[in-house]
């Protein structure tokens, strides 16, 4: 064999060689990736599941946002694909912490009194042929109650000047309170700065002997014409009976003329003396007109004046009553038992009767006149003036 043929085919054998180290390599280089990526699938089966928190244990207000928190950071694609929500809510999703935190707003409100189940499915590996599953769940709070409302609706009988209070089991600011009063006054309305405590009063007094409905209302707070509307409170007071008040009797002794009810004269002509015992009313008369109407005091019961006519027999300017040991000024007899028309007595002493017996029936049987239409009569009159005495 020459010599250029066995260098040619030294060079051959090299050739194949190389190829041959070459595909080795590739092999194990092939090799190697897979088994890398096997290993890093091994990696990520052998990892803790991505799991997630509530950040607030206690009840969320109606508007108030809900914080999740996961255990590392997150694609917010795959998580808001596999979000659900029952019962379910209209949410906006706002990210935050770098994608590890999402707060879920309502667009309105979250029903009160409700609990929300949150579930949320994930694929992970390098592969994404993992299942997970989140569950969470959160409490909304529920409407306010009220504790107490003062006056109870054990109370009959409230006073007119009283006010209301209602006490709340808790804050009520997420709230929008409504209080519906019938019948519905000028009423003033206020609160503690927890509005636990509202005060509602009256601008002017309430009415008396009137029931009075009481109803109260809650919804979310802002919400306008909301289906949040409820009803948490109903209740009914009744104030009390007017008072009898005694009619204020005017210290004058003579009458108003609009309170005049014997207007026309019973004896048509010269002077009489009209004295009407229901009314407590004496009037002087002179040719059919009426000069006066003076306030009365006539006998008690038991001591009663007597009814019918009469005439004035005698007149003295003070006359002394030794039964009863007082003084009678302007006295005019019209019986003879003793009967007269005279003004408020006096007591040796200095002591006058008081006016405020006028128009009321206190006297032992004669006709009493006020300080100064006794006088006005008195000198009027004259002995044999007709006095007619009725009911």
């Amino acid at each position: 064999m020459s010599d250029f043929v066995a260098i040619e085919i030294k060079k051959q054998s090299k050739f194949w060689t190389f190829i041959a180290k070459a595909f080795l390599l590739i092999v194990i280089v092939s090799f190697s990736g897979a088994l890398a990526a096997f290993g890093a699938q091994l990696v990520v089966f052998s990892q803790d599941s991505l799991s997630a928190k509530i950040t607030k244990e206690k009840e969320f207000g109606p508007r108030e946002k809900v914080a999740i928190v996961f255990s590392k950071k997150v694609d917010p694609s795959s998580i808001e694909s596999g979000f659900s929500i029952s019962p379910g809510a209209k949410l906006k999703f706002v990210w935050a912490q770098d994608n590890q935190e999402l707060d879920l707003k309502p667009e309105s409100y979250f029903n009160p009194g409700e609990k929300y189940n949150i579930k949320i499915k994930t694929k992970e590996g390098i592969f994404e042929n993992k299942e997970n599953e989140i569950n969470l769940s959160f409490q909304i709070e529920d409407y306010p109650k009220v504790l107490k409302a003062e006056p109870g609706k054990e109370n009959t009988s409230i006073s007119v000047s009283s006010d209301f209070k209602v006490f709340f089991d808790k804050p009520t600011s997420d709230f929008d309170i409504n209080f519906v009063i019938d019948p519905f006054d000028s009423f003033n309305f206020e609160a503690n700065d927890e509005k636990t405590e509202f005060r509602i009063y009256s601008k002017d007094k309430l009415r008396y002997e009137t029931e009075y409905k009481m109803r109260i209302t809650a919804k979310v707070a802002g919400e306008g014409n909301s289906d949040s509307l409820k009803d948490i409170f109903s209740g009914s007071f009744q104030t009390e009976k007017k008072p009898y008040v005694a009619p204020v009797r005017s210290n004058s002794a003579v009458i108003p003329e609009d309170q005049v009810v014997d207007q026309s004269a019973k004896i048509s002509s010269g002077k009489y003396i009209d004295i009407n015992l229901s009314k407590q009313h004496l009037s002087t008369f002179e040719n059919s007109q009426r000069l006066g109407t003076y306030r009365i005091s006539t006998g008690k019961k038991g001591m009663a004046t007597p009814t019918g006519n009469f005439k004035i027999m005698a007149k003295r300017g003070r006359a002394w009553s030794n039964k009863y040991k007082l003084f009678m000024p302007y006295f005019m007899q019209f019986t003879g038992a003793g009967h007269g028309i005279h003004e408020l007595p006096e007591w040796p002493g200095g002591y006058k009767e008081g006016a405020a017996h006028l128009g009321i029936p206190v006297s032992h049987g004669c006709v009493r006149l006020g300080v100064g239409p006794a006088a006005t009569v008195y000198s009027w009159s004259d002995i044999g003036t007709p006095v007619v005495i009725h009911y």
